[in-house]
């Protein structure tokens, strides 16, 4: 048997990431249901509700670092950089119109476009060079969100900005959303990518992920109990907490599909999320759209429209990847930019 390096085939998908991605994606549906439920639910559960809500989006940029990380740079970093402003120019104007529905939704999904578009030619950096400007990024973004706002008429945490470029989308996807901004996105976007380079099959690097998560979460609870709560979206009380659970969430799923790899199994429960995280895009938009005719349906909230909502949209998902394959939101933005994954040699 010899090894041709002229017949190449495409590697199949990564178990782990589906799953995180899956993981990041019902996160939001959770999310974006809780209105209906908030004022229903004890204190506890409320706290609990509000970490998975916390959860999903930088979850999804991190899982966006490391599905970028595997495939750039392609044939070549410059297509991969083209590639990547395409499919980011699509998912802006995926989360514009999204944006313009009747909803309660913060959609992200143009900020995750933006952030695609920024992030990809960083990938050229080597990886410690990824590590270190994720470093002195998550160190200086809330001094910079202080000073832009400031700079605009508001105060972070307080006043809206008054002056009118404050409202120019790309200022707004940046660094003034009050929800998601690529500013505090990028790091873990740069991160994942030094995770793919390293290898999704690295089970140390997922413990770690997994343990350091751990870290930063409990020490931002800890921080809040000592007097150093969250005061705007995007301080250092915030980041902490927020990508302590995208570390720990994506530790915690990768290391599972290691270790059912190592013993030859499947793990039961990755596998019905890696189903829906195939259709992560495609459950995104629906799920948003849904909310609109649903939400003046059930004016009163209740368990009802939560639950219905929940398992509607992430069962139809799951249905739609298991009997149809893939969604088609995902078939729409590959005629746009066809996907690219990383070729293998294989024995001719």
């Amino acid at each position: 048997m010899t090894t041709s390096t002229t017949a190449l085939a495409a590697p199949r998908r990564v178990l782990g990431l589906d799953a995180a991605r899956g993981v990041a994606v019902v996160a939001m549906v959770i999310a974006h249901a809780l209105p209906f439920i908030s004022s229903r639910v004890p204190q506890d559960v409320l706290f609990v509700l509000l970490q998975v809500n916390d959860l999903a989006s930088p979850l999804f940029a991190l899982v966006m670092g490391a599905a970028a990380g595997l495939v750039f740079p392609g044939t070549s970093a410059s297509r991969g950089i083209v590639r990547a402003a395409v499919r980011g120019l699509a998912l802006i104007a995926l989360g514009v119109g999204l944006e313009r529905l009747d909803h309660w939704v913060a959609v992200i999904l143009h900020v995750l476009g933006l952030l695609v578009i920024v992030g990809t030619p960083l990938l050229v950096l080597g990886s410690r060079w990824l590590l270190g400007l994720a470093a002195v990024l998550w160190l200086a973004g809330p001094s910079v969100i202080g000073a832009v706002t400031r700079a605009a008429g508001g105060v972070p945490g307080g006043a809206t900005p008054t002056a009118g470029w404050a409202g120019n989308p790309l200022v707004e996807w940046l660094v003034l959303n009050t929800h998601y901004r690529v500013l505090t996105l990028l790091p873990l976007f740069l991160i994942g990518a030094v995770l793919a380079r390293r290898g999704l099959d690295d089970e140390r690097a997922s413990w770690w992920c997994l343990m350091g998560g751990l870290a930063m979460l409990w020490a931002s609870f800890a921080a809040d109990l000592l007097g150093f709560p969250v005061v705007f979206s995007g301080d250092h009380p915030d980041q902490v907490q927020e990508n302590g659970l995208a570390l720990a969430a994506y530790g915690l799923v990768m290391a599972t599909a290691i270790a059912g790899a190592r013993h030859g199994s499947r793990p039961t429960v990755l596998g019905p999320l890696a189903l829906v995280g195939t259709v992560a895009l495609s459950l995104y938009v629906v799920h948003v759209a849904l909310l609109v005719p649903v939400i003046p349906a059930f004016p009163d909230g209740g368990w009802l429209p939560f639950t219905a909502f929940v398992v509607v949209s992430v069962g139809a998902a799951w249905a739609w990847a298991r009997f149809v394959g893939r969604g088609p939101v995902e078939v729409l933005l590959d005629r746009v930019s066809p996907a690219r994954r990383p070729r293998i040699r294989v024995p001719a």
